[in-house]
């Protein structure tokens, strides 16, 4: 009897130990899957944000605002854009219509209202740009990113602008959103030499709602660096940094962008797990 008992006692625990295996598993397999979504959706919206600094200071550049003599930026607008300039108003809108593709395949539609107080590269210039029905790759950009330029510094060659956005949201096609605010400093340093162009790198956080409506805060541990030459080819991820993401009810996670390649793979990681992965096109 007992060791009938003693035999169907161990079958069961052989049997739970099986199901907790396969759950812990399929956990695993499930955060995984949860972590390259919310690591994707951080991307397409440091993504969204250089997309917009990149098509302003084009803009500004078309008007010879942008004193070409010291950046020329490789301009990326589809041929159906149209600048208006107000300089009375200290204005320009940059209207995409029904939406457009741009040479490097970035679909923008409606506009990007741009108020300033003096020329891009021009210290102390405050700019501030508003969106009105705006789309970037069929998400829709809402808010009011402000960014000041703190000057150049002659030793590194670069120049410093502070980057705030406030009352920000993003929203997917299916109609769910994430909300933000973001202080962020960005570094451009000009190309020298023996360079393939301008870099440039971008420190700070962010904090806000992800789609779930679960709260994040996202800091920048090592600075997320952008080559030129990485975004003309259509890599617009960093190509270099690391960025930690908090996010109610979970374990931090770091995104690592790698070591200055153009590509876009990044690795994961969560505790003692860690994960590459490819992110697709956007």
């Amino acid at each position: 009897m007992k060791y009938r008992q003693t035999k169907h006692l161990l079958a069961f625990l052989m049997a739970f130990l099986f199901l907790v295996g396969c759950q812990e598993n399929e956990d695993s397999v499930l955060v995984q899957e949860q972590d390259s979504v919310e690591a994707s959706q951080e991307t397409e919206f440091t993504n969204s944000l250089e997309d917009i600094d990149e098509v302003v200071l084009t803009g500004f550049q078309r008007n010879d605002f942008g004193d070409r003599n010291m950046v020329a930026l490789e301009e990326d607008l589809c041929d159906r854009a149209i600048i208006t300039w107000l300089p009375g108003e200290k204005t320009m809108i940059i209207d995409f219509g029904e939406g457009c593709s741009s040479p490097r395949g970035v679909i923008r539609k409606g506009k990007i209202i741009v108020k300033y107080t003096g020329r891009y590269w021009a210290p102390g210039t405050v700019i501030t740009t508003t969106f009105d029905n705006y789309y970037v790759n069929e998400r829709k950009i809402e808010g009011i990113r402000v960014v000041k330029n703190l000057g150049f510094d002659e030793s590194s060659k670069s120049f410093t602008f502070n980057m705030v956005v406030e009352a920000g949201k993003m929203i997917w096609p299916d109609g769910s959103f994430r909300t933000f605010a973001s202080r962020h400093q960005k570094k451009v340093f000009l190309p020298s030499a023996s360079s393939d162009g301008l870099r440039w790198e971008l420190t700070g956080t962010t904090i806000g709602k992800n789609r779930e409506g679960k709260e994040f805060k996202s800091e920048i541990l090592q600075p997320l660096i952008f080559f030129q030459r990485c975004v003309a080819s259509g890599i617009r991820i960093p190509s270099s940094g690391i960025l930690a993401r908090k996010l109610e009810g979970k374990a931090l996670l770091t995104i690592n962008f790698g070591d200055g390649t153009c590509d876009r793979e990044i690795t994961l990681s969560r505790g003692d797990r860690s994960k590459t992965i490819t992110l697709p096109r956007d």
